[in-house]
């Protein structure tokens, strides 16, 4: 009985001893295993910044810093008298009335608050959404910011009329126009480039093969994505329409847009026509002729008094030519000696 007795012990023990080596062994595959390491990781994370968040609010947060300052300015300090049980309900009673007048004032100086900095806010976005929206108008009614439709006719006359602006242009035949997913597939990201760059102007252009304006241009073949500066076109390109419509978004990020960055035709900066340039430089002269004083009182300095001489107001000289006084007192002396 004893050896049986024994011999299950041995058993339990070495089953026990068992147990364990196998929790081990999935503790240690536990340890090592990726998906947990990464679940633990990312739970980790996330929690640090549940913490950070939670810091930021609570050392910003108006209500728990208005507890605060009632705490430390309405709790009364502990009063040792002889009669306590007499004095601590009315104490208690003061105590509680004085911290909820403070809390209904408190609370109701923290909601005007609020209403006040929400309507701050929002009038602050209602403004900025407005100049927002003035901008655009703006930009699309000078041709920025939107790709426009135009002929090859009208975009060499442009071209001819405003040399300064960069440009960029989609020129396209007849029988690609056909395509309509075509053209509202790159009108929709010429659209989003020119959002970008509000300093460059986009269009689509509808052609003919043998239009004499693409010789003109410079421009090989249709359709084709060219690059004009300074009047010129400096590269074109030449497109496929099934690359196009297969992958639009990865041609333009990784072919177009680097293309036209290094064409440099985008620019964020509006260039100075120079039509308008030389109208405000005249009226600037304009202005300046205007504000200056016709009215020979008003002139200070030296003053020569001949009303014709152009150096009156200038540096100081003399006129040594006879005057008509002088004139007509020599022809009154020869009358004299005539008679």
């Amino acid at each position: 009985m004893e050896t049986v007795a024994k011999h299950s012990a041995c058993t339990q023990t070495n089953h026990a001893h068992h147990q364990l080596d196998s929790y081990d062994l999935d503790e240690v595959d536990m340890a090592f295993d990726p998906t947990l390491a990464s679940c633990c990781e990312r739970d980790e994370q996330e929690y640090k910044k549940a913490m950070k968040v939670k810091a930021v609010l609570t050392a910003n947060d108006p209500t728990s810093g208005a507890v605060r300052m009632r705490q430390q300015l309405f709790t009364l300090p502990p009063i040792v008298t002889q009669q306590p049980l007499v004095l601590a309900p009315q104490v208690s009673q003061l105590k509680q009335a004085l911290i909820s007048d403070s809390e209904s004032d408190v609370d109701d100086f923290d909601e005007s608050d609020d209403d006040l900095s929400m309507e701050v806010m929002l009038a602050a976005r209602r403004q900025e959404l407005e100049k927002q929206i003035q901008n655009a108008k703006q930009n699309i009614a000078e041709g920025y910011g939107v790709a426009l439709d135009a002929e090859l006719s009208q975009l060499v006359q442009e071209l001819r009329n405003e040399p300064e602006v960069p440009r960029v242009a989609l020129v396209v035949d007849n029988s690609a126009a056909k395509t309509a997913q075509y053209l509202r597939a790159m009108r929709n990201k010429m659209t989003e480039i020119a959002q970008r760059f509000l300093g460059t102007k986009f269009y689509i252009v509808i052609s003919a093969r043998d239009d004499e304006s693409l010789r003109v241009l410079r421009i090989g073949s249709a359709p084709a994505l060219a690059a004009f500066r300074r009047g010129e076109c400096v590269n074109s390109l030449a497109l496929d329409l099934k690359a196009i419509l297969s992958d639009l978004d990865v041609l333009w990020e990784a072919r177009y847009l680097p293309w036209l960055i290094k064409s440099n035709v985008l620019t964020n900066e509006r260039q100075i026509l120079k039509g308008c340039q030389n109208k405000a430089s005249r009226k600037e002269i304009i202005k300046k002729d205007e504000s200056e004083p016709k009215d020979e009182s008003e002139h200070e300095g030296f003053d020569c008094g001949v009303k014709n001489c152009r150096l009156r107001f200038g540096y100081e000289h003399e006129h040594v030519g006879s005057s008509q006084l002088v004139k007509d007192e020599i022809a009154s002396w020869r009358q004299t000696l005539n008679k």
